[in-house]
């Protein structure tokens, strides 16, 4: 694979160079398939109850699913790993730690399973309305280009920038991943982030005419896109330290782009990415796209999204247009892995790149690639996931013998989060806060002064409560053009009843739950990052924003599990 890669494609990419330009939406289809898929998989199983429309279609506000104990406190694993100057290894065992001692209450009440993927494909977040996110497309010299979705801060210090590379038929657009895991990068983290269009997506496959898939081509790709933000990037002075993730079939391109970071270097001799991150990865291409299309349940629905795809795409591709009329897409769905290696293979033959069936899917087998990885790379799987198999996957890297003891590569494999979807299951403020810390973990340059927190006294009254009540959250909601920012104090009953009194505060039993609601001035707030949010979009941003890094405590101490009503405020910096 070496060899054919650095004969044939570094040849062909070596040369490129990459320039930004403006994305005309209006002319390129972001039809959501992505999302499109979770719905259909959701009808296969059954599960898409018209009833409960309005119960998963959420808003999300950054918080967890539920009141979490001060000791499961997702902040308590944010401060166990930010600035400990901890190695690669270590972090991975703090945070397995952190999930195993806390994965039964942060799951507890939560959405998992077949509902948990429902419910992370319908969260709301229309970002594009966002003041500070905007299209992007990355060109290259060849005719190539790269739609995607640029998030910055306002400020313009250097940070860390995350480049995610998004799954199957993902395009530049507010599709499921794109909306959760910018809420998480860049609402709920102090980083710029790029999302980038799977090379599935339509809006890809309209620009560029070809059919494109798999690790071999998008890590490589996600290399050159990287030297370029760092080179050449109008704010490359905004980098403090570069980042990758891939999600799904975007995680192929994670596994073999950490790969590549170790052997395709910048020209100072360092590495281009300071981290890379798998989310729910597929590692092994051939072996996942047999057991997807051969699964009932999911195989029915993916082969069906796959043929609308490929039956959309054939209005734009010009590589390989008679292999996908109606009489070669297969009708039986198991064959349709054989159908992809020969259509993508014979698209590389067609752009004068050697290529067969075999050769491709070997291509896009990370086990091929022989030298350890050396690059910090996290795998982040669930062991549910219905779309990519974890047995063939992550759990194969979480034991294999090299990996399972390597300084560098770590599996975070968890119970539940079905197929990425692991803020339905752990919640918002702790699936943020394992992609925030590992990022940060990998970014000495700007923690220091990220982990610096501040102190604001509160100064808006708060009478006194009794021993009975008990202090259990606190959430931020911002308003659209709106001057004031509330805040909601909610408190446990400890008299509420009997089952108040046997279960405690962090059951989750809403009836012994009271609150408190305060109105606070903008103006008064400026020094957290404060402001008049300009759109609906960027009020939920800020919400989630300030439920994130604001913490609420009492002389040293988190105020939940208190009745003290003399408290001041804390945050973290920079995610203004």
């Amino acid at each position: 694979m070496a060899t054919q890669f650095s004969s044939v494609f570094i040849g062909t990419m070596a040369v490129l160079s990459i320039c930004a330009a403006s994305l005309a939406q209006a002319q390129v289809p972001t039809v959501d398939l992505e999302t499109q898929f979770y719905q259909e998989l959701a009808k296969e199983s059954g599960q898409d109850v018209p009833s409960a429309k309005g119960l998963f279609e959420e808003v999300p506000d950054g918080l967890s699913t539920k009141e979490i104990s001060p000791g499961c406190d997702p902040r308590r694993f944010e401060d166990s790993v930010v600035g400990r100057k901890l190695t690669t290894a270590q972090y991975y065992n703090v945070a397995r730690a952190y999930f195993k001692k806390c994965s039964g209450e942060l799951t507890q009440r939560s959405w998992t399973g077949m509902l948990g993927l429902l419910k992370f494909s319908k969260y709301q977040y229309p970002f594009l309305s966002h003041p500070q996110v905007k299209e992007f497309t990355v060109k290259l010299p060849d005719g190539t280009r790269v739609p995607g979705i640029l998030a910055l801060k306002q400020d313009t210090r250097p940070r860390p920038l995350v480049i995610v590379k998004c799954g199957v038929f993902c395009s530049a657009a507010q599709t499921a991943s794109m909306k959760s895991y910018l809420m998480h990068l860049f609402d709920q983290s102090p980083f710029n982030v790029l999302l980038l269009a799977n090379q599935t997506g339509m809006d890809y496959i309209y620009l560029n005419k070809r059919v494109t898939l798999g690790g071999w081509s998008e890590g490589f790709e996600a290399i050159e896109v990287g030297k370029w933000m760092l080179q050449k990037w109008e704010h490359k002075d905004r980098i403090s330290s570069l980042h990758f993730m891939g999600i799904s079939l975007g995680g192929n391109a994670a596994v073999l782009g950490a790969a590549y970071n170790d052997k395709y270097l910048l020209p100072n001799g360092g590495k281009v990415y300071n981290s890379v991150t798998a989310i729910c990865p597929v590692i092994s291409l051939r072996p996942t796209l047999d057991h997807l299309y051969g699964t009932q349940t999911v195989g029915r629905a993916f082969a069906k999204m796959t043929k609308e795809h490929f039956k959309e795409a054939r209005n734009y591709v010009t590589d390989v247009p008679d292999l996908i009329s109606d009489s070669k897409i297969p009708s039986n769905r198991r064959d349709m892995p054989d159908y992809i290696a020969t259509l993508a293979s014979t698209s590389l033959q067609r752009r004068g790149i050697a290529s067969t069936p075999s050769a491709f899917m070997k291509s896009n087998n990370f086990w091929n690639w022989k030298d350890e990885v050396k690059t910090p790379l996290m795998i982040w799987a669930s062991k549910d996931d219905m779309v990519v198999n974890n047995g063939i996957n992550a759990e194969v890297m979480e034991h294999d013998d090299v990996y399972e003891k390597s300084a560098q590569v770590g599996v975070l494999n968890l119970k539940y989060g079905n197929h990425c979807g692991f803020s339905s299951s752990y919640g918002a403020q702790a699936s943020a806060a394992v992609l925030r810390t590992f990022v940060l973990t990998h970014s000495p340059e700007f923690v220091d002064s990220y982990d610096t927190k501040q102190q604001l006294p509160w100064s808006w009254g708060f009478k006194k409560l009794s021993s009975q009540y008990e202090h259990i959250g606190q959430n931020w909601h911002f308003f659209s053009n709106s001057n004031q920012a509330k805040v909601v104090f909610r408190l446990f009953n400890w008299n509420g009843g009997r089952d108040c009194a046997e279960n405690g505060p962090w059951s989750g039993n809403g009836t012994c739950v009271s609150t408190r609601e305060y109105w606070i001035p903008i103006s008064q707030l400026k020094q957290m990052g404060a402001r008049v949010p300009r759109t609906d979009a960027e009020a939920q941003a800020l919400t989630r924003e300030f439920n994130t890094k604001v913490e609420f405590r009492i002389k040293g101490h988190p105020l939940n599990g208190t009745y003290s009503n003399d408290f001041y405020m804390t945050w973290r910096s920079h995610f203004e």
